[in-house]
């Protein structure tokens, strides 16, 4: 059986090049609260340039970091920027907001690095995580990636990856946001000339028009992408996180790589690619077992019948 993969949608091919203000207008319009955005060659430079924000404001500090779920990229760039990194114990991957109020007190942490979706698997309490924060001074940086068109957009800073595959399928680029109290903050320490500077050492070619028309269906992407998901969980006894939205799905198994190998006969996208991840992985869960990837599926074209025919491999 064949899956197309995701591609970015036919009117993004068409019109690549587009106005910023509007990009920018647009994907402010699927944030929680606005952000100042600027548009960044992939979701990686959003992060470097979100942990140098963080340490500029505040020095050699220390910063949280999920135990599972999370991007390796938190920890790559947060220690490049002279952060001290933390692990924050969760459930799985999604916070508990009474452990996650310890913690910060517990190691004076100035910030907190997350994404939205725990693995792309189960959803954060975003609202309830941005609180805590805020009452404890702590900068909340939030990986929208998995999210965007869902609700999500409640950090200080926001990153996301506009790569392939992602929500806002571009196959390159991807943005930064940070609220006013952040710019008003880096204006008052003299800081916001610095990364101003640091934003010029990542040039953006002109895909905005590219990124409008993707982020303008991010909505139905998002809800194609939970929709398939839930019918896997309503079918599959040992999917995980049943009484929560994810963009993929995590199938217990104890012999993954024999589930692997055996769909990976019967199944696979038209790139050539699988259509499952295997753990215990650090990006997805330290659990034993298989990720079902809605995620890479092109959901504008696959049908419920197709998720169907997918589930009688397993």
């Amino acid at each position: 059986m064949i899956i197309p993969h995701r591609k970015p949608c036919i009117e993004s091919q068409i019109k690549t090049s587009g106005n910023l203000d509007e990009l920018k207008m647009i994907i402010n319009d699927r944030l929680y609260s606005e952000k100042e955005i600027q548009i960044l060659p992939s979701g990686n430079s959003a992060i470097h340039i979100a942990s140098e924000i963080v340490s500029k404001l505040n020095p050699n500090s220390k910063t949280l970091i999920p135990d599972m779920g999370g991007w390796k990229g938190f920890e790559t760039y947060s220690k490049l920027s002279r952060l001290t990194v933390e692990k924050l114990k969760t459930d799985l991957g999604v916070v508990d907001t009474e452990i996650l109020e310890e913690k910060i007190k517990e190691c004076s942490a100035k910030s907190l690095f997350l994404t939205s979706l725990a693995g792309y698997l189960a959803e954060q309490p975003l609202k309830e995580i941005a609180k805590v924060c805020s009452e404890n001074d702590c900068l909340f940086i939030e990986d929208v990636s998995g999210k965007i068109g869902g609700d999500c957009g409640y950090g200080d800073i926001i990153v996301c990856s506009t790569g392939s595959p992602k929500i806002i399928n571009c196959e390159y680029g991807g943005f930064l946001g940070f609220s006013k109290k952040i710019n008003e903050n880096l204006k008052d320490k003299h800081l916001k000339e610095d990364i101003k500077n640091l934003l010029k050492t990542y040039k953006m070619p002109d895909i905005y028009g590219k990124m409008i028309e993707e982020t303008l269906i991010s909505k139905k992407s998002y809800e194609l992408c939970i929709k398939f998901s839930n019918i896997v969980k309503e079918n599959m006894e040992n999917a995980y996180f049943k009484d929560s939205h994810g963009v993929s799905v995590f199938l217990s198994y104890e012999n993954p790589k024999e589930i692997a190998k055996n769909i990976d006969k019967s199944v696979k996208l038209n790139n050539g690619k699988s259509i499952l991840t295997m753990c215990p992985l650090y990006e997805r869960i330290l659990r034993k077992g298989v990720v079902l990837e809605i995620k890479k599926m092109d959901i504008h074209k696959i049908s419920e019948n197709e998720i169907y025919e997918i589930l009688n491999f397993f």
